[in-house]
């Protein structure tokens, strides 16, 4: 269906339901790539006039192997068959010596890494490697399991899933980054747009270039394969050698003192990145979407507004959120930005925490509520209602911030000289600031019980995404170690404050209070 473009389509479920979405972005996931450019990247997605892609690449101990899945006289392979492939790569790669770690390049700066693969190209024998990789439909990276101590430096992560010793943010660590040139960041093509990760004590997962599609898409491709994959029997037979088809094809790179040299550097400036990253996987267990939904809230809303109370509480101010906002409604639509950082999001968080405590004559501390609680839920009100129609405008591609986007970078194709500059809000100081996204947001639904996480997008900022189940919260929270300002356990602690000092404003009368305003 995927290479027929025959996908069946997929319509809205809610405001005006039953719109047609556009299925651009499911077509875009497989045999694509990013490729480096020195001023700017670009993406390669196989033409639909090309032959579809019949590979995949296999990483194991830093050894890239080219698997073909159709037989040259007949159609794709057995499950037996590709198993057994899979088994030779697995007894070959522990036997031949360490390769050179070329794929830890796709993780340094994007210029330096476009300026290193323009240097390979060079030869035919990377050409041709590069462009396997590139065609291929995904690689499949088969990892040594991270150490139980790996993230041992932070806050123990959540335990929903464990391998070993493993907590859930160790696993998604390796996921994520793969652990550092010394374990697994080298068995990796951090261009490829899919990922497919399985460690040696059993953890799975993907890591994803966000650039071809939206994590809507991915998630729904995933769990469909998983869903077919749990309805078939289980074997547990070790199907036999399969000698009457090829083996699959290990790729071997040309290098010169050069490349060496740049895979050093690529190593060394990845390795410092995976040490900044302050990343946790929190397991909010209190309550989840069946408490919000008691309120006649939008869950998706109510952990917005969780967010930004916990911000507040750290800093006592907001600041400038992104939250993704599908436009699928719309021809190759994308995103949109749901700015949560609202007037009435503020007022509401301050009144949360205005109160101040005193000393009565018997020397026993007394609190003084500043707001009352009618007023808080009349505040809370207006958020919710603010929150609710900014994510509503933006689906319905009512949002500012892709207009504006695409005016500016129209803008900007005219070549600004003095004499045509680009327009003033482009340059303003409070343009610069409304798109510091110090926090950025998502909400990454799934039917299962798993979670996606990426990293801050600014030096003083935060990742928060999200997935909300029924009687839990799974959030992915990320910051750096070198801002002074941030810290992911701090604000995971403020996170868990605001969503149970919320339930005891919420879950008091809250019938009544909603009724009368």
């Amino acid at each position: 269906m995927l290479d027929n473009k025959q996908l069946p389509l997929e319509r809205a479920t809610s405001r005006n339901p039953g719109q047609p979405l556009c299925m651009a972005q499911y077509y875009r996931l497989f045999s694509s790539c990013r490729i480096p450019g020195i001023k700017r990247d670009k993406q390669f997605i196989s033409a639909s006039t090309e032959q579809p892609s019949e590979h995949i690449i296999v990483t194991c101990r830093n050894h890239f192997y080219c698997l073909v899945l159709k037989a040259p006289d007949r159609g794709c392979l057995s499950e037996d068959e590709i198993c057994s492939q899979l088994l030779y790569i697995l007894n070959n790669a522990p036997c031949l010596p360490m390769p050179p770690p070329v794929g830890i390049l796709t993780g340094w700066r994007r210029p330096k890494w476009a300026e290193a693969r323009q240097k390979l190209l060079r030869n035919d024998r990377n050409r041709r490697n590069m462009e396997l990789i590139e065609k291929a439909l995904l690689v499949l990276c088969l990892d040594e399991a991270l150490s139980n101590n790996f993230n041992s430096h932070v806050q123990r992560g959540a335990k929903g899933h464990v391998a070993g010793g493993r907590d859930e943010t160790n696993l998604a660590l390796q996921m994520l980054h793969g652990g550092g040139s010394s374990q697994n960041s080298s068995n990796r093509w951090f261009d490829k747009t899919i990922q497919i990760v399985i460690s040696g004590d059993g953890a799975c997962g993907l890591c994803y270039e966000h650039s071809p599609s939206e994590a809507v898409a991915i998630i729904a491709a995933m769990e469909k394969i998983l869903k077919d994959t749990e309805s078939q029997p289980i074997n547990t037979e070790v199907p036999s050698a399969c000698d009457h088809l090829p083996l699959p094809e290990r790729l071997e790179w040309c290098l010169e003192i050069e490349d060496f040299q740049k895979i050093e550097e690529a190593a060394q400036y990845l390795d410092n990145l995976i040490k900044d990253l302050d990343f946790l996987v929190l397991r909010f267990d209190g309550y989840g979407k069946d408490f919000m939904k008691s309120c006649k809230v939008s869950p998706d809303a109510y952990v917005q507004l969780a967010l930004q109370l916990a911000y507040y509480k750290l800093y006592g101010k907001l600041t400038a959120t992104y939250e993704s906002a599908s436009t699928r409604r719309f021809l190759l639509g994308r995103v949109d930005c749901i700015r949560s950082a609202s007037v009435e999001a503020l007022e509401w968080a301050s009144a949360m925490l205005q109160h101040t405590d005193d000393i009565d004559a018997n020397n026993k501390k007394v609190t003084f509520h500043l707001v009352t609680h009618e007023e808080k839920i009349k505040l809370w009100l207006r958020a919710v209602e603010r929150q609710t129609q900014e994510m509503v405008d933006n689906i319905l591609g009512q949002g500012i911030d892709i207009h504006l986007l695409g005016l500016r970078e129209a803008a900007k194709e005219t070549s600004p000289t003095a004499a045509h500059p680009l327009p003033e809000i482009f340059t303003d100081e409070s343009y610069r600031i409304a798109n510091r996204f110090n926090l950025t947001t998502s909400q990454v639904a799934t039917s299962i019980d798993s979670f996606m996480g990426y990293g801050p997008v600014e030096p003083d900022g935060y990742g928060a995404s999200y997935n909300i189940k029924s009687s839990s919260i799974v959030f992915c929270l990320s910051s750096f170690w070198s801002s002074q300002i941030t810290s992911t356990s701090k604000f995971a602690q403020a996170l868990e404050d605001s969503l149970n000092t919320m339930q005891s404003l919420l879950g008091t009368n809250f019938d009544s209070h909603q009724s009368a305003t």
